[in-house]
């Protein structure tokens, strides 16, 4: 697939994106080092994570590239490559140069990323040491040039059911990420957003969630080069009405008719990371809804 002229030129700034696939009901996003090449997009992740679990059963996929005022928002399914599977061994070497293309030039942009994760080799767990990792290709179905916006400078907010640490790093993060599911396939858009109370609020910067459906808020904390150092959390459950954005528009100390439409994420299930360290929890409130449901 070609992309725009102004398409090109955010993937060609950036680094890493956020990649969104349909788990179950509820969506995940996680952010991945990219490159685009042959009109598809390439990353590797570990066979054991989640991703590449959750790729396999269902393909749908999205990927944000978030270029400040403006995103880019790519759709499509993802594939996976696995150097194991001797089946998987045949497909690469049917692609032929497309395969080694896309390496190459993943390869060659993110070589600071490679060197760091090799500077973390000694520390690294078994699932996510070479010998375990996996391609992926998302072969791109559409490309859409998304709003975005400046994010001021933010007050502390806390993600619920996260660590400490996890906490600690992510309460000063202005940029967030709201996911729905929009005709079958993910939507990632950047955000705004807010907890108050453990009462989570996201105000996407374009487009909208559809009340009781499906959603995430991911909150990440990038390192340039060392995937170790990076930490975040993917907050996820179902998107609710809000009465206003008051509650954000204090935290970033802006005028509350700049602040975009409002929806509350009504919280089931929280997954953070920090570096190779993956935690999932739910809420208090959510375990008491179920309490309360029988």
């Amino acid at each position: 697939m070609k992309l725009t002229k102004d398409a090109s030129a955010i993937l060609g700034r950036a680094s890493i994106g956020m990649l969104a696939l349909r788990s179950g009901r509820l969506p995940l996003v996680n952010p991945a080092v990219f490159s685009f090449a042959g009109g598809s997009l390439w990353m590797t992740t570990s066979r054991y994570a989640a991703k590449t679990i959750i790729a396999r059963r269902d393909p749908r996929a999205a990927f944000l590239v978030d270029g400040g005022d403006k995103a880019v928002l790519l759709r499509g399914a993802l594939e996976v490559f696995d150097p194991l599977n001797a089946s998987n061994d045949i497909r690469a070497l049917l692609e032929g140069p497309s395969f080694l293309m896309g390496m190459a030039g993943y390869a060659l942009r993110n070589a600071p990323f490679i060197a760091g994760y090799a500077l973390d080799l000694t520390r690294l767990p078994r699932e996510w040491m070479p010998y375990n990792r996996v391609v992926l290709r998302m072969k791109l179905s559409d490309a859409d040039i998304v709003e975005g916006a400046p994010f001021p400078a933010a007050q502390a907010a806390r993600v619920p059911a996260v660590p400490a640490e996890v906490s600690r790093r992510l309460a000063g993060v202005s940029r967030g990420y709201a996911c729905w599911i929009e005709g079958g396939q993910p939507v990632v858009r950047p955000a705004f957003w807010e907890v108050d109370r453990g009462q989570v609020t996201v105000a996407p910067t374009s487009g909208r969630p559809r009340p009781g459906g499906p959603g995430a808020l991911v909150v990440e904390s990038h390192h340039r080069f060392r995937p170790s150092m990076m930490v975040g959390a993917c907050v996820r459950g179902n998107f609710a009405p809000s009465s206003d954005g008051a509650a954000i528009a204090e935290r970033y100390g802006i005028a509350q008719r700049e602040v975009p439409p409002v929806m509350d994420l009504k919280v089931e299930r929280v997954t953070s990371w920090r570096g190779f360290a993956i935690t999932t929890a739910a809420p208090r409130s959510a375990r008491q809804l179920r309490v309360a449901e029988g």
